[in-house]
């Protein structure tokens, strides 16, 4: 197994403990039911995430348990969004998401070839995770009627929206 794309994996399911965090802490002090929803699909996509990854991080004896500083890196982070107004603070979604987290989502699909179905499928289902983000925030941004599709799509046990 190459050395590389295990650490990259791992990278990604700490973000993704981070990202549970961020979402998390940011439905807390949602102000409506629309945020609730957003937030709150943001948090489910990061969590059921977490859950894919397990069995192949297992597989190659990579650690399963949180990471106390991706958590506490979410919180940090999350504190400073929680301060945002809405519209400011998906803004700094999308563009954490396009430029430092969808870079290191798409190198780890760099790193494995279809020989290894398992671990090729699980690299491009974390790019596609990452891209559902992306294109949610954007499609909050620009208003759009469908706006959390991409991630509610990806989802096993998608959230509600309360109307």
């Amino acid at each position: 197994m190459n050395t590389k794309f295990k650490e990259c994996l791992l990278e990604v399911y700490h973000a993704e403990q981070a990202g549970e965090a961020i979402f998390e802490l940011m439905l807390q002090y949602a102000n409506n039911d629309r945020e609730r929803f957003i937030f709150g699909s943001m948090l489910q996509l990061e969590t059921e995430a977490k859950a894919i990854m397990r069995p192949t991080l297992v597989k190659l004896e990579l650690p399963i348990e949180e990471n106390p500083i991706s958590r506490e890196q979410g919180i940090k982070v999350g504190a400073v969004f929680r301060e945002m107004p809405f519209n400011e603070l998906i803004e700094n979604i999308y563009s954490s998401v396009k430029n430092i987290y969808l870079p290191q989502y798409a190198e780890l699909e760099t790193l494995i070839t279809e020989d290894d179905k398992e671990c090729f499928e699980l690299a491009k289902f974390m790019g596609d995770h990452e891209r559902a983000l992306l294109a949610a925030s954007d499609n909050i941004i620009k208003e759009n009627e469908a706006f959390m599709e991409p991630v509610t799509e990806m989802l096993r046990f998608p959230i509600p929206l309360k109307h």
